[in-house]
């Protein structure tokens, strides 16, 4: 009868930890990264009578966690997912908003300002319309350096989030570290069964960790989980972990970097990709600086245009008129690897072929190299890169102070404090130069039929502009230059002379003359204010296919469009990582009306087992009393 002892007391004390697992699940069935457990056990060895083996019972083997390794991976990598769009979509959404067409914002700006020119065009004498121009260019500019304001505030934003996420990723590490050191050990204690409740926190740190960099892992024999971050960085390796680290970019000392400790002050940002702080990363070069360059883009241009213009044509006074804009010179950044101090020195010639990238200038082998920073594309230059023949590229003049050091890198960068430093240089509206800056006539005296145009200035910078020129027809076919020359005349055609070009149409005849001469005292012409007014909607980049206009709507447009791609993806992201999270939920999760239907299972299997032991216990007392009596 001592079989039936031993069977039923094992089988009570194995249902009576099965029933203490199941109490204990209910109690964690709200703890976060608690995994449910279950038992598992296992028949005893069986004993022999000499004729039949007979069982001795059940025991228990393991208290086991309900745990798939590539459900965690799943919901791991869905949430590094999530966590990058999350920070991206936090950025483009504010920059969206930001660069809205509402009031007050640029484009309503730009368009008050050329408004403003329109009206100068109509009273070009008013001194009420002057200044109220000068007071919408002030308005252009503050919205341009308002608008870089705030990207710089999210800039600066973007390196606290980045610095606040490299400190909880370090915590995180540490507690990885000491749970393996913990879990090791009680592994090796229990037999090689790990202690469910430190392996259940180690994957919530893991989880935890996954929401701010994109992780894998690997599994030591031993029990110890190994770390890895971006293209296999070792940020846990047993107990050992290696601290993740800012540092400042080598060329932009207010942008901080993700570095590690072993790293030898190498950035590893390029290969965080996901997670929150791929997401952080992603935000500024994909979004911040990408809409300031542009907004550079548009104020060089826009000064240039308006200056240019401004230039060619006379103030009140009867003199040219002064850049109205003025902007900050386009940068050129040495890399803090740099060996030497040579300098590169970087100029905007041409608004046409300028772009709103960056560039990296490398010396190696002895030649120069100019690469887009953003994507690593080629850009072939052209010059040998001193003041006599400077290298051009892309609407841009560089030169290089001295021959560099073998892997010498700078950073250009044409637009990125134009914006920013975009300024207004006038502050007396008689200044501005609404008239043409030449007139043309004929003289009184011809007989022809030929008709000069008004005329238009090609180079403002050409001394003898405003020098009175007389063109003379020595016959119907040839004409002079004050007194001096002969040339062929075609109808129509242009005729450039001292920085102005102009038209002479019809059938002139020997002895019929035009003067060009400045226009000094015309204080009610208002060509140039026209032609001002008229400039919005002119190509002025992309090889003169895009306006000021245009661009300004393609960067709103452009940076909209990105605002809802990262929403869209965001949206479709949650539901990936809702279907993650029940699938994980699926297999760890605490179901409460499983366990209650386990626990009533548990329970009659624990009164059977006592009634057994009732049994053999009434039996023995029996057996007992008949061998008393005899």
């Amino acid at each position: 009868m001592s079989d039936v002892f031993g069977i039923s007391v094992s089988a009570l004390q194995a249902f009576q930890s099965a029933i203490s697992v199941i109490g204990n699940n209910v109690a964690n069935a709200s703890t976060p990264g608690y995994a449910r457990e279950y038992v598992d056990l296992v028949t005893g060895v069986p004993q022999s009578n000499g004729s039949a083996s007979i069982g001795s019972g059940v025991v228990l083997a393991s208290i086991s966690r309900a745990f798939s390794q590539a459900t965690a991976n799943q919901l791991n990598a869905s949430q590094s997912t999530l966590g990058q769009l999350d920070s991206l979509q936090t950025y483009t959404t504010q920059i969206d908003k930001l660069l809205s067409t509402t009031g007050g914002g640029l484009s309503t700006a730009l368009q008050n300002f050329y408004n403003a020119w329109s009206d100068v065009a109509n009273n070009p004498t008013s001194a009420a319309t002057r200044q109220a121009l000068l007071g919408k260019a002030q308005s252009l500019a503050a919205s341009f350096q308002g608008t870089i304001s705030q990207l710089d505030q999210l800039n600066t934003d973007v390196n606290t989030r980045i610095s606040a996420d490299v400190q909880q990723i370090n915590s995180i590490a540490t507690s990885i570290s000491k749970l393996n050191q913990q879990i090791v050990v009680g592994t090796a204690q229990a037999g090689g069964h790990p202690p469910n409740e430190l392996v259940d926190q180690r994957d919530k740190l893991v989880s935890d960790l996954s929401k701010l960099t994109g992780i894998s892992t690997t599994l030591d024999t031993n029990g110890g989980l190994n770390v890895f971050i971006g293209t296999g960085q070792p940020l846990v390796l047993q107990g050992t972990t290696t601290a993740v680290t800012t540092v400042a970019n080598q060329f932009n000392s207010s942008q901080l970097e993700v570095s590690t400790t072993n790293s030898g002050g190498n950035t590893i940002s390029g290969s965080i990709t996901s997670g929150e702080l791929g997401g952080l990363l992603a935000a500024r070069a994909q979004a911040i600086d990408p809409v300031k360059n542009q907004l550079g883009q548009i104020a060089t241009a826009l000064s240039q245009a308006v200056n240019t213009q401004q230039n060619s044509g006379l103030d009140l006074s009867g003199q040219l008129g002064a850049n109205l804009f003025v902007v900050g010179a386009p940068q050129a950044i040495a890399s803090t690897k740099n060996p030497d101090a040579v300098t590169v020195t970087v100029g905007v010639t041409n608004t046409g072929p300028l772009t709103a990238n960056d560039y990296i200038l490398a010396y190696a082998g002895g030649v120069y190299s100019l690469t887009r920073s953003s994507d690593g594309t080629a850009v072939p230059l052209a010059g040998a890169g001193t003041p006599a023949s400077p290298f051009t590229a892309e609407g841009l003049s560089i030169v290089v102070s001295a021959t560099p050091a073998a892997g010498d890198q700078f950073l250009l960068r044409p637009t990125a404090q134009a914006a920013g430093t975009f300024s207004v240089a006038l502050t007396n509206p008689s200044k501005i130069a609404a008239a043409g800056a030449i007139q043309t006539s004929s003289a009184n005296g011809n007989t022809g039929s030929a008709t000069i145009s008004g005329g238009s200035v090609l180079n403002a910078a050409n001394p003898a502009l405003l020098s009175t020129t007389a063109i003379q027809f020595t016959s119907a076919t040839t004409y002079s230059v004050n007194g001096a020359g002969s040339f062929a005349y075609t109808a129509g055609g242009n005729i450039s002379l001292n920085g102005w070009q102009v038209q002479i149409s019809g059938t002139p005849v020997t002895g019929d003359s035009f003067t060009v001469q400045s226009n000094a005292g015309a204080i009610g012409d208002n060509r140039n204010a026209l032609a001002s007014a008229t400039q919005q909607t002119q190509g002025v980049l992309a090889n003169g296919t895009i306006s000021i206009n245009g661009a300004v709507s393609a960067l709103i447009t452009g940076i909209g469009s990105q605002a809802q791609q990262v929403n869209t993806a965001h949206t479709a992201q949650l539901a990936v990582n809702s279907n993650a999270l029940s699938n994980f939920q699926s297999v760890s999760g605490v179901n409460l009306d499983e366990e209650a239907a386990h626990l009533l299972q548990w329970q009659q299997a624990y009164q059977a087992a006592a009634q057994a032991l009732k049994i053999g216990s009434s039996l023995f007392q029996s057996l007992l009393t008949a061998v008393q009596g005899a």
